[in-house]
């Protein structure tokens, strides 16, 4: 009767370790994919609007929205489900993985061309694009980048349409395919390594927050082109920079839940609002969430800004670029791609 009995509860020992292993390594995927445990429904459920994002200066909204507790005086519950990469985060939003979700404007359109039934609903960011080489290159000018090296981020991208199409093309005359070297592909953490440890590039166009952090740590750093300033310079009226990061919907939750989309974005505008005048604690919960240093935060935001009401002229002359570069085939209309109808009365349009 002994070994039935130690048998029995060998096997109850292994199963209670059993189980509490996969609590663990359940624990773990949850906190390191999601900033909450708001529930553990399938994505799309009724009650939870599922944002996905990354934790970036531009796209940082939703998680001060959360630490605030924005999005429990509205009366809804979220999730927000964190990215490194678009293309991932896109797929997801495609699949209907999630509801809304903070990309730069020219994904939108690109999805919406494959078939993919979204609208953009409110602007995240603008500008933060800065154009880096070294002291000492003798480069003093975007015209003399022609025969130069320059590290890009992935193809189609708002930064790389910019650099391409408005600084290359338009700005310095120069063809980016024949009269400057481009190295693509290079990410944000990894471009100042390139350009100022191994020298491989002679500049490299970046953003907000990773000039910041550049100008910080090289000495050697210089500004060739700060769009942020060149925008304020050449459009003094303006009240916001240029469009870079949108809010978008998937149509089906637009349909299904569209007083969910609007408590959703009032507490967003409430964070852009509070981010815009309250500053100093704004900047140690982004410090906090982006994991970057306070003063990195302080200097990174002068060249940005936040807001939520959407350019829609400017956000489409953003995409004729992408068309330019062979990205897009046809700039969608307005009416096609934007639906601003559910941000508060004062922002929509």
């Amino acid at each position: 009767m002994k070994k039935p009995v130690l048998l029995l509860i060998a096997l109850l020992v292994l199963v209670v370790v059993f189980v509490a292993a996969l609590h663990h390594g359940a624990s773990r995927l949850g906190t390191s994919r999601l900033s909450t445990a708001a529930d553990r429904s399938e994505p799309g459920s009724a009650g939870v609007v599922k944002i996905g994002t990354n934790r970036a200066l531009g796209t940082v909204t939703p998680y001060v929205a959360l630490e605030k507790g924005l999005f429990q005086q509205q009366g809804i519950r979220v999730q927000i489900v964190d990215f490194d990469d678009v293309t991932t985060l896109m797929e997801a939003f495609a699949s209907g993985q999630l509801d809304v979700a903070l990309v730069g404007i020219a994904s939108p359109a690109i999805w919406q061309s494959k078939g993919v039934k979204l609208k953009v609903v409110a602007a995240a960011n603008g500008g933060g694009h800065v154009l880096l080489t070294r002291a000492g290159t003798g480069i003093d000018s975007l015209q003399q980048l022609k025969g130069k090296k320059v590290a890009t981020p992935k193809p189609g991208t708002v930064t790389d349409t910019l650099f391409r199409a408005h600084l290359m093309r338009e700005l310095a005359g120069l063809d980016p395919d024949k009269d400057i070297q481009i190295v693509p592909n290079v990410s944000a953490a990894d471009m100042p390594t390139v350009l100022f440890v191994s020298r491989e590039v002679d500049a490299t166009i970046t953003w907000e927050p990773f000039a910041s952090q550049a100008e910080a740590k090289y000495k050697d750093a210089k500004v060739l082109f700060d769009s942020a300033k060149e925008w304020r310079k050449t459009n003094p009226d303006s009240k916001h920079l240029y469009p870079v990061n949108v809010v978008i919907a998937r149509q089906g939750f637009i349909d299904a839940r569209p007083d969910d989309l609007r408590r959703f974005l009032a507490a967003y505008v409430q964070a852009i609002q509070f981010i815009n005048g309250q500053p100093e604690e704004a900047n140690d919960i982004i410090s906090r969430v982006i994991q970057l240093d306070k003063t990195i935060v302080v200097a990174a935001r002068t060249r940005i800004d936040y807001t939520a009401q959407v350019d829609t002229v400017a956000s489409l002359k953003t995409l004729e670029w992408s068309k330019q570069l062979g990205y897009l085939a046809e700039v969608p209309s307005a009416e096609k791609l934007f639906d601003l109808s559910y941000l508060p009365k004062e922002l929509a349009q």
